[in-house]
């Protein structure tokens, strides 16, 4: 059989804290987790290290452009003037200017034979096997929600609210106490994967566990007081202090939808993101929530990974459903190709969006 362009395409997933990309393998994992974080030429070994994207918006072109370089030649085995196919998973309010921008990196800058630009929220749903339902998807700092009908964002019902693990973390070890110290990154998330705790609902949010002592592999001790390990939850997650929280925006997206397309998305509520995928009892109780929130005429449900994807499917989602999608969009040429780009310039990406 011949092969395609969309054969040795890679996948590129965006977030603030993580870079997830690989060959296109549907029904694996990405094989590169690349941190998302930069220590700027000059700083030095100690010097201090700097996001490129920030609420899923890029802030340093230069940093990112090297971060995938990194990505493309060093750990994907791209060669030079043999470059592949890429697509890329393009988050919620992405501007038209910053998506020209990327499409004249990717081509300029990376010579790649062929571009897809995908939105994140459908390749969501694709993971899942959906094309309709709501997507949400739990990032670093912010939580995207979008309802999706077939294969389409309803884009004036998305959502964005300013909850993410990161928030999650930062309450968690502003209860800690002085005990935690100078914690680095990966050190401050081993914490909260040990001893944060989501409550079931709302009520059992004020009771409290059981206090937590980690130790981290240099020997140092991080005690958790017992509340702290679900309230960090509730404030970083569900209860923020003055703003809306992860169902809060769910509902405000369901319900700015028509009435026919609310029956339509209800079914399949797709919670997903790095940290939301493994955190048990994260996805039940925004359902738990959500259900008392929504008029009792409406009942949501969650959308269930299929038999054929890995159990790991909700952590890399965006990731896992822009690998089923590149074997559709190179192969029926939906893609952009270099010789449109030379013919258009970034604007082709008009292309993607027709």
């Amino acid at each position: 059989m011949a092969t395609t362009i969309g054969d040795n395409a890679v996948v590129i997933d965006f977030d603030d804290d993580f870079i997830r990309a690989g060959y296109a393998v549907p029904e694996r994992e990405p094989g590169v987790l690349q941190p998302a974080l930069v220590r700027p030429a000059g700083s030095g070994a100690g010097g201090e290290t700097v996001r490129p994207i920030r609420d899923r918006r890029v802030e340093d072109w230069d940093q990112l452009e090297a971060i995938l370089a990194d990505v493309f030649y060093r750990q994907c085995a791209w060669v030079k003037g043999d470059e592949g196919a890429c697509l890329i998973t393009e988050p919620l309010f992405t501007s038209k200017a910053d998506r020209e921008r990327l499409t004249q990196m990717m081509f300029e800058s990376f010579n790649v034979s062929g571009l897809y630009i995908a939105e994140q929220p459908v390749a969501a749903l694709y993971a899942v096997g959906k094309v309709t339902g709501v997507s949400v998807d739990v990032g670093y700092s912010v939580t995207d929600v979008a309802p999706v009908v077939e294969g389409s964002v309803v884009s004036p019902a998305a959502q964005r609210c300013e909850a993410g693990h990161s928030l999650v973390t930062a309450e968690l070890l502003a209860r800690c106490g002085e005990t935690h110290g100078a914690l680095r990154e990966h050190e401050k998330d081993a914490v909260r994967d040990a001893t944060a705790a989501v409550a079931p609902s709302e009520d059992d949010a004020s009771a409290a566990l059981k206090a937590e002592t980690y130790t981290l592999p240099d020997g140092r001790k991080v005690s958790v007081p017992g509340p702290a390990r679900r309230e960090c939850v509730e404030s970083g997650l569900f209860r923020p202090s003055g703003r809306a929280g992860l169902v809060d925006a769910v509902e405000a997206s369901i319900t700015a939808c028509s009435w026919e397309q609310r029956r339509a998305v209800v079914d399949a509520v797709a919670v997903c993101g790095a940290w939301a995928g493994r955190t048990e009892g994260l996805d039940a109780r925004m359902l738990t929530d959500l259900e008392q929130q929504l008029p009792p005429s409406m009942k949501p449900m969650l959308a269930g990974v299929p038999e054929y994807m890995p159990s790991g499917t909700g952590r890399w989602a965006p990731w896992m459903g822009a690998a089923i999608l590149s074997k559709v969009v190179f192969t029926h040429n939906q893609h952009v190709t270099k010789v449109e780009y030379q013919e258009n310039g970034p604007s082709v990406t008009a292309k993607l969006r027709g």
